[in-house]
């Protein structure tokens, strides 16, 4: 039994860190989803509170619902308002999480309304009702969906309390019970069902973006990330270098394709070691044994020169492993074709060179 409840615990901690991963990765395009969401609601949600207010109400003839029904519809208008003036783009995440709240609150209140002030006498399903539901709507933090949950349910408790019968207050706290675990169960499944749906997402970019060998970045992922920098980046100083693993056909003939990998693995590791964690590194494979590293400030060269100086040499066989580099730096805007025609040319100037594993250039623009 215990072996089991800290089974249970280690899985709940780990769906509270996948959970946390999943929002902290994805809270602009879940804030645009709900905000998507939110126009819509909030206007179909006015509709019906009209509807009630002019066709309900008139029929039930209860003047303090008519009243309640009468403020809630003018808040809720002024709510729809607010929303629409934001337009489709919406504003930032932490203001639509608190307009969904807001939107929540009013929605929660007015049910709690109806069902403690103007029916006391009977026991209200709107309530959990519309608890269950609004948890669904939007994909939030769950920590939105349990402080909405709990305090509107104790809010809705206490009223009944002391407004309705023993008999009655009682079929409420059952209703408001059974609701909080659906919302809390449905809410844990969809949370679930997203982070699933979420990491198989990001399993499929990797395998789009990565070479699958050496997990650096492909051909096309490289590319696009380099080419979008330097159209964006106003800042100069940057290099892109050019690596070529020395007789690395030769390796493969004389020792096999395993060897080969091997050594296509260590080099990998290597430029992991210089690239991972830099933002001001970019790595990719082109193919072959061919990769390639791309600077996005180059101030000193000579710091880049001596990050590179660890690619030269790779340890660890019986056999010599060396890499030939071809660096080209620009002090003003360059192309990528630009800072690949040049690095390229070096890098077989290195190859040929029987002294310099690392030969530069300068683009001259």
């Amino acid at each position: 039994m215990l072996k089991g409840w800290r089974l249970s615990r280690k899985d709940m901690q780990q769906w509270k860190a996948d959970c946390k991963e999943f929002f902290d990765s994805s809270v602009a395009e879940n804030s645009k989803q709900n905000w998507t969401t939110l126009h819509p609601m909030s206007l179909l949600y006015l509709l019906y509170i009209l509807l009630y207010l002019f066709v309900v109400c008139p029929v039930l003839d209860i003047s303090l619902q008519t009243m309640a029904v009468g403020a809630f519809a003018s808040v809720h208008a002024l709510f729809v308002l607010w929303v629409f003036l934001h337009g489709e783009k919406g504003p930032s995440p932490r203001i639509t999480d608190l307009a969904i709240t807001l939107f929540a609150v009013q929605i929660l209140g007015i049910a709690g309304f109806l069902g403690i002030a103007v029916f006391p006498t009977e026991a209200s399903f709107l309530f959990p009702l519309c608890l269950v539901l609004m948890p669904q709507i939007y994909i939030r933090r769950p920590v939105f969906t349990e402080l909405e949950v709990i305090l509107s349910s104790i809010v809705y408790l206490v009223f009944c309390g002391i407004l309705k019968s023993p008999e009655v207050f009682f079929l409420d706290i059952m209703s408001v019970v059974i609701a909080v675990g659906i919302a809390f169960a449905s809410t844990i499944s969809n949370i679930s069902y997203k982070i699933r749906t979420f990491r198989l997402e990001m399993a499929l970019q990797q395998m789009c973006e990565l070479d699958p060998m050496t997990q650096v970045n492909n051909k096309p992922t490289f590319s696009y990330l380099v080419s979008k920098i330097l159209h964006d980046s106003r800042a100069d100083g940057q290099a892109l270098a050019m690596c070529d693993l020395d007789d690395f056909k030769s390796v493969n003939d004389r020792h096999g394709h395993c060897v080969g990998d091997a050594v296509l693995k260590a080099f990998s590791e290597q430029l992991h070691r210089l690239a991972d964690g830099n933002a001001d590194i970019i790595a990719g494979r082109f193919g072959g044994d061919e990769f390639v590293l791309f600077f996005t400030r180059s101030d000193s060269e000579e710091q880049v020169l001596k990050a590179l100086g660890t690619l030269c040499s790779i340890p660890g066989f019986d056999f010599p492993v060396t890499c030939s580099i071809g660096v080209a730096f620009s002090k003003k805007r360059a192309t990528l074709q630009q800072y690949f025609e040049a690095a390229d040319h070096i890098m077989y100037m290195a190859k040929t060179s029987k002294t310099e594993r690392i030969i530069t250039t300068h683009i001259d623009i």
